[in-house]
């Protein structure tokens, strides 16, 4: 015996063709309206400015720190640095740890702003009693400036 049914089978759903509904587009805008604005809020005190090898200021960056004394700050190319003992090390580096505020020598600091200029090597980096901005400077002078991390380091 065979059963047959002569019913159709429903039709697979086919997904939607055309433009989004208008709520979906209003949601997906103000959620990156909002996004954008506590990014901006948050990256717009953060920032470098180099007087050399060019005179820059960028916007933006990021200070990170893992807990256990090593530091990582980053402006874009224009300028990086570390502190403490988990940094990749070169010849005559310093790796203390993170200790809050102070002077901090032979510490990497490197660059390249404009993508005209690079600079790298060891110096000195001041984290002032904010402990959110500071300056550095290269022992070889080829570079100097100031950074804010945007919020305190611990």
């Amino acid at each position: 015996m065979t059963l047959r049914s002569d019913r159709a089978r429903p039709a697979a759903r086919r997904p939607r063709r055309g433009p989004p509904p208008a709520a979906a587009v209003l949601a997906a805008f103000l959620l990156g309206a909002v996004g954008a604005a506590v990014q901006a809020q948050a990256a717009g005190k953060a920032g470098a400015t180099l007087q050399k090898p060019v005179a820059i200021t960028v916007t933006g960056g990021s200070c990170e720190s893992d807990g256990r004394g090593s530091v990582g700050a980053n402006f874009g190319n224009a300028l990086t640095f570390n502190i403490g003992p988990a940094t990749v090390g070169m010849p005559g580096m310093n790796k203390q740890p993170y200790r809050g505020p102070g002077t901090y020598r032979k510490v990497i600091i490197s660059g390249y702003p404009n993508k005209k200029v690079i600079f790298a090597g060891l110096g000195t980096v001041v984290v002032n009693p904010d402990r959110q901005s500071g300056t550095f400077a290269t022992d070889d002078g080829r570079a100097s400036g100031s950074w804010n991390c945007g919020a305190p380091l611990p």
